[in-house]
């Protein structure tokens, strides 16, 4: 019998669009007045089987057959995409069924999974891009915006379900959650993002490349077999103390290995001058033996050397997490609309790349002509002003949704791959010029599994709610009397980009730190936020595990940056320019910075918060070809002690010795 592996090799030539989803708290807090919501006390199930055209029957057939209908019938909390039977109907003319009867029970269970989310989310209430959560398949599905022409011509647009599954009824309440209708089956594929790339017929040489360099074994992991946690953990949660507030924390159930691949279509190797895989060959040697001069010529037939320079090219290309859609690598629009002060700096995040020892800016340009999401991008908006002394440089932009129709699919199993419009390095000038600046990474990137799991920027309801971590990769823990989970992304909370990381307890931690994109001396910077609640912490610095070094006094984080004489924080107000730079002078020269301008908790400036602050944890000369770790040790014995991690900065003396800013 045809089984639903057949459905998902056929799937694959048709496109799947992904973006980021913005949910807004009404979405979860309460029902939905208004003509687009009906609430009758139905469940799912009831909704489904009480429709007056009885257009759901197939669906339900797959339902019961797949034991998942009682769920359905009963308490809970559920977005169902409800497909009619004239989408079954296409579905199974495509595999050349007669009926549902044909499908197997595991086909059932498939498409079932696919179309049930855990939660319940309107789609009035959702910016395009990827749900908050995944579906019972585990997978997250996207919503995006296709225009209809109706038959008195007028223009509508249609909100969709991994590009292809139209809603055609949005947002119908029931007791256990919402039901939108789609016009047709959500595709998914259960292929590795290797063979979806394979797939793609517009980007031939970027897959000749990447197929050479022999990553695909790397690229085709999946589960962590090895990874447990129990069943309390992971389902029912626990309640812990962070930020002063009780907050409810799951753990991730599995940990899985994903992949964002960054793509060039052939169309844009060839606008540059690069028409097959040997001319690429070449141009990947020589801005790679530029960049590398050491290693120039060494392993040039080596392929699969990791300084090898096509291998070195297309690993800068993968990122060892999945970012469904090219809005999700920043923060959602709803935390950078309520946090960010645009006029003073982009939204950004910085990603370490597969390529060893190489780092990645992603910014967004949320208005104007340059209006998009940019790699190794500097300067500040849609505006031409130089950032940090030089010249604005565009950058490669990300392709939107939009862009990526016709692309095929970009989704597999294990991650996602986004066209990008012009050719992607980590070339001579990307290192030592454009990342020449102050980069402020965000907790929540440093370790591929926050981002994997979707704990990083997750919106819901509750500002109180976040995804535990046990040994997250890059992180190691030297004891286990303490919790680590990230905080759900919150315009309540204060802190960088609404989200945070969380540690409550005895904690003891080493973490890997992303690289330095050049060899000089660097300041190494980490947030503060002083409160009641909060620890003693000494932090060391090293190159290795077993050679680290301790950084000065320990940090009181119990203590408000105005309360802690050693800082020396006072306010901006009623002081002349000149005032406040012999305080910020005076500061930094202690150990401390106040907090940037350009973040706000909703209404004042971090800067003008005397509990906010950034701690310089060392200032010495760092190579770009090692790798260097933090330690985070509590030198109180308190089982309660938090520490809210929010954000670390690497700012070189270029920068720092030159009248830094204040964003």
């Amino acid at each position: 019998m045809k089984t639903l592996r057949r459905y998902s090799v056929r799937i694959m030539s048709i496109g799947l669009v992904m973006s980021a989803l913005i949910l807004f708290p009404s979405c979860l807090a309460e029902q939905h007045p208004g003509t687009l919501y009906t609430f009758t006390g139905q469940t799912v199930a009831d909704y489904l089987e009480d429709d007056p055209d009885g257009r759901f029957t197939d669906f339900i057939t797959v339902l019961k057959r797949a034991r998942h209908w009682g769920e359905l019938d009963t308490y809970g909390e559920f977005t169902c995409f409800a497909p009619t039977n004239s989408a079954f109907a296409e579905f199974l003319a495509d595999l050349g069924y007669s009926s549902v009867d044909d499908l197997s029970d595991s086909d059932c269970d498939t498409i079932t999974r696919t179309h049930l989310i855990k939660a319940t989310y309107f789609m009035s209430d959702l910016n395009e891009g990827a749900l908050p959560s995944v579906n019972l398949l585990e997978r997250f599905l996207t919503l995006s915006y296709a225009g209809d022409t109706a038959q008195d011509g007028t223009i509508r647009l249609l909100k969709c379900i991994n590009r292809d599954s139209h809603i055609i009824g949005l947002d119908d309440t029931v007791q256990n959650g919402v039901v939108q209708v789609v016009d047709k089956l959500i595709k998914v594929s259960g292929d590795y993002i290797f063979d979806i790339i394979k797939e793609n017929q517009g980007s031939r040489i970027f897959f000749q490349a990447l197929n050479l360099v022999g990553l695909e074994d790397s690229l085709k992991k999946f589960k962590d077999e090895s990874y447990f946690v129990s069943y309390d953990s992971s389902e029912i949660g626990l309640t812990k103390q962070g930020g002063g507030s009780d907050y409810s924390v799951k753990y991730w159930a599995e940990r899985k290995s994903a992949f964002t691949i960054l793509v060039e279509p052939d169309s844009v190797f060839e606008r540059n001058g690069i028409h097959n895989l040997d001319e690429l060959i070449a141009y990947a040697k020589k801005v790679y033996d530029e960049s590398y001069p050491a290693d120039a010529g060494l392993y040039d037939d080596d392929w699969h050397n990791r300084k090898n320079p096509l291998n070195r090219f297309i690993s800068y290309h993968i990122l060892p997490f999945q970012i469904p859609a090219n809005v999700d690598f920043c923060a959602k629009a709803r935390v950078i609309n309520n946090r960010f002060v645009l006029e003073y700096l982009d939204p950004e995040d910085y990603f370490e790349t597969y390529m060893p020892h190489s780092i990645i800016r992603v910014s967004r340009v949320m208005s104007g002509a340059d209006a998009g999401m940019y790699i190794n991008r500097r300067g500040i908006g849609s505006t031409d002003e130089p950032e940090f002394g030089r010249p604005k440089y565009r950058g490669v932009r990300i392709y939107s949704t939009d862009e990526m129709t016709g692309s095929g699919m970009n989704e597999g199993c294990n991650g996602y791959y986004h066209h990008i419009d012009d050719i992607l390095v980590y070339s001579d000038f990307v290192r030592n010029d454009i990342l020449n600046r102050r980069m402020r990474i965000d907790c929540c990137t440093l370790s591929p599994d926050f981002i994997t799991s979707g704990a990083r920027q997750k919106m819901t309801s509750s500002a109180y709610e976040g995804t535990g971590f046990k040994e997250p990769l890059n992180f190691h823990s030297y004891n286990s009397d303490y919790c680590m989970w990230v905080r759900v992304a919150s315009t309540s909370n204060w802190s960088y980009q609404g989200d945070g990381l969380d540690l409550q307890g005895n904690y003891d931690i080493l973490m890997k730190l992303p690289p330095v994109p050049f060899d000089g001396t660097w300041e190494l910077r980490l947030s503060y936020r002083g409160y009641e609640g909060c620890g003693v912490v000494q932090n060391y610095v090293g190159d290795s595990p077993d050679n680290m070094q301790p950084c000065g006094i320990p940090t009181d984080l119990r203590l408000s940056a105005s309360a802690n004489h050693n800082i020396g924080w006072e306010t901006d107000d009623e002081k002349t320019e000149e005032e406040i730079n012999a305080i910020d002078k005076a500061m930094h020269n202690r150990g401390y910075m106040k907090a940037p301008d350009s973040h706000t908790n909703g209404t004042d400036a971090f800067r003008t918060l005397n509990t906010m602050a950034r701690r310089i944890v060392t200032t010495d000369y760092f190579y770009a070809e090692k790798d260097y770790y933090l330690r985070m040790k509590l030198v109180l014995d308190n089982p309660k002690a938090e520490m809210n991690f929010d954000y670390m900065e690497w700012c070189p003396k270029s920068i720092y010795d030159n009248n830094e800013d204040k964003h």
